[in-house]
C-alpha cells in the first residue's frame, strides 16, 4: 500500500536535518494538520531576498538580524519578540542565576502568547543569539568563573530553569529548535541555512517554515500550534514505546515456548543441566538476545552499519 504523500515529505525532511533526540514526531505532525507547503517557490524567494547578497548578487547564507529576519521570513509582528528593538524588555522571570558560578543565564529575546490563559504558559519560546558560525556543541571558553559547558548545554539549562521549554538557538547560519521540557531528555533539530538556500534545501525550509510560521504559532487551533505538536510528539513516542515492549515480551514467549518444545522433545536432555543450576539463565539469556537484536535493527535502520550489499543481503538482521 502506497504512504501518504504528507507522511513522507515529513520522512524526507526529517532525513535531511536528522534531528538529535525526539523533538516532533510524523504522527503528532499529521494530527496537528502541520503539512509541507510543496508550492516551495514564493516562500523560498521570500527567504533568499531576507538574506545579504555578495557583489554578483547571490545570497551570502547568513543571518545578521534575526527579529528582522523573523518578520520578513516567518511573519513574526514588530511587538512579538520581546527584548527586541521598539518591543517590550524581557522580565527578569526569564533570567536564570548561576549563584555557584557567578553569572545569570537570560536570552535574547522571547516570544510571548497574546493572550495566555490563566495557569498556562504566557512564553512560547526563547531565543539564544550566538556569535556566527558557533558550535552549539563545542564547549565555549569561558574564565574560571564561569560555567564551563556547550552553548546547547546552557540553553538547556535555561529552558529547564525558566520553565519554558522551547526554544532556538542562533548562530547567524544555523536555526536550532531545541525542546526541553523540565523532567525529560532534550532533543533539537538544526536548520543549516546553506542548506536552505540550495534547490535543493528547500524542503529544509519548508519544514522551518512550517514549524516556526506566526501561522503555526499563533492563529491556529490551540492543539495545532507548535507547543503542542512538540508535547504530543512526547506522547506518541510513549505509545510506540509501550508497543515495542509488548512486541518483544511476545517474541520473548514464542522463543520460550520453542526451546521448551525442543527441549520436550530430548526428554529434558537439552535444557537439564542450565535449569538444574541457574533456571533463570534461559529466560535472561533470551531477552538479552532480543534486546540487542532491537538495538542492531535500529542500527541498521539508521545506515550506522554497512551497507554493503553481502552484509546486507546476507548477515544483516532486517536481511535475514
Amino acid at each position: 500500500m502506497a504512504k501518504d504523500p504528507a507522511i513522507l515529505a515529513h520522512q524526507e525532511w526529517l532525513g535531511y536535518v536528522q534531528p538529535a533526540g525526539l523533538v516532533v514526531s510524523i504522527p503528532a505532525l499529521v494530527e496537528a494538520r502541520a503539512f509541507l507547503n510543496r508550492n516551495f517557490a514564493p516562500d523560498h524567494r521570500r527567504f533568499l531576498d531576507a538574506l545579504p547578497t555578495n557583489r554578483d548578487g547571490e545570497p551570502i547564507p547568513e543571518i545578521p538580524d534575526f527579529p528582522a529576519f523573523a518578520r520578513a521570513v516567518l511573519g513574526w509582528g514588530p511587538d512579538d519578540l520581546w527584548g527586541a528593538t521598539g518591543a517590550p524588555a524581557l522580565p527578569a522571570s526569564l533570567e536564570a542565576p548561576l549563584p555557584e558560578y557567578g553569572e545569570t543565564l537570560r536570552p535574547n529575546y522571547a516570544l510571548r502568547e497574546f493572550e495566555p490563559k490563566e495557569g498556562a504558559n504566557e512564553w512560547i519560546l526563547l531565543v539564544q543569539e550566538q556569535p556566527v558560525g558557533c558550535d552549539f556543541d563545542a564547549i565555549a571558553a569561558f574564565d574560571g568563573h564561569h560555567w564551563q559547558a556547550s552553548s546547547q548545554a546552557r540553553f538547556e539549562r535555561l529552558l529547564r530553569e525558566t520553565r519554558v521549554p522551547t526554544g532556538l538557538l542562533i548562530n547567524g547560519r544555523q536555526i536550532r529548535l531545541v525542546y526541553a521540557p523540565r523532567g525529560e531528555a532534550s532533543g533539537h533539530i538544526t536548520f543549516n541555512l546553506p542548506d536552505m538556500v540550495q534547490v535543493a534545501g528547500r524542503p529544509i525550509f519548508a519544514a522551518l517554515d512550517m514549524l516556526l510560521s506566526a501561522e503555526r504559532l499563533y492563529s491556529v487551533a490551540e492543539n495545532e500550534r507548535l507547543p503542542a505538536i512538540l508535547a504530543n510528539s512526547r506522547k506518541y513516542q510513549n505509545v510506540v514505546s509501550t508497543q515495542l515492549a509488548g512486541q518483544v515480551l511476545e517474541a520473548l514467549y514464542e522463543l520460550l515456548r520453542a526451546f521448551q518444545a525442543a527441549d520436550d522433545q530430548t526428554h529434558g536432555e537439552l535444557l537439564r543441566t542450565v535449569l538444574k543450576d541457574d533456571p533463570n539463565h534461559v529466560y535472561a539469556g533470551l531477552l538479552t538476545t532480543l534486546l540487542r537484536l532491537v538495538f542492531v535493527l535500529y542500527a541498521e535502520d539508521r545506515g550506522l552499519v554497512s551497507t554493503d550489499p553481502v552484509y546486507a543481503n546476507h548477515y544483516s538482521v532486517t536481511g535475514l
